[in-house]
């Protein structure tokens, strides 16, 4: 019998970065000992819906192929895990706020849901991973997911230069030129593309 695969749970901005260009973005698993899987909170839909510059950026999430993978690859809970998630969300959004911190209620929830879950959150937001490493949360950066799918051979070389131009035309990188040079060197032993 084969185990299952680790969960790891993408924040939005990450799911709307990739997933218009890694189609389908969240089906299957991927690697080897550990497999992974990704998911997505509910949330992200209502996010999407309640805000207009979400539509107007990335019109294609509400497409029928992006809905569908979405729906498949849903982070859920049972009752008890619901229960513990929404307490540390409180806990929390205290501990952002008295930190001055700007968090949505969907980014508390991914965190809290890794909190609970003991799951990687895949990020670049800078005031979540300030949460998520004072509270010892797993966060992954962007960078780190391409390289693990690459590793996998769920995507290659040419679509992680594809991807990065993409954000970079779209001025949406992860993280400043910079630092995202450094990190992606890092991740992946040359240069990066862009």
């Amino acid at each position: 019998m084969s185990e299952q695969p680790q969960a790891v749970l993408l924040d939005s901005n990450v799911y709307f970065r990739l997933a218009c260009s890694i189609r389908p973005l969240l089906k299957g698993s991927f690697g080897e000992a550990p497999r992974y899987t990704m998911l997505v909170l509910a949330a992200l839909d209502q996010e999407y819906r309640k805000n207009v510059r979400l539509q107007h950026k990335f019109r294609w999430v509400t497409e029928s192929e992006y809905c569908n993978d979405r729906a498949a690859k849903l982070y859920e809970l049972n009752r008890k895990k619901c229960e513990d998630v929404d307490r540390a969300v409180r806990f929390l959004a205290a501990y952002a706020n008295e930190h001055r911190l700007n968090l949505s209620l969907v980014d508390l929830k991914a965190l809290a849901a890794g909190f609970v879950d003991s799951i990687p959150l895949v990020t670049d937001d800078g005031d979540m991973k300030r949460v998520a490493d004072a509270h010892g949360i797993e966060c992954w950066s962007m960078i780190k997911l391409l390289k693990l799918l690459c590793s996998a051979g769920r995507i290659d070389d040419e679509m992680v230069v594809q991807v990065l131009e993409y954000l970079k035309f779209e001025n949406d990188l992860p993280m400043p030129v910079d630092r995202l040079r450094r990190v992606f060197k890092d991740y992946f032993g040359k240069d990066c593309p862009i």
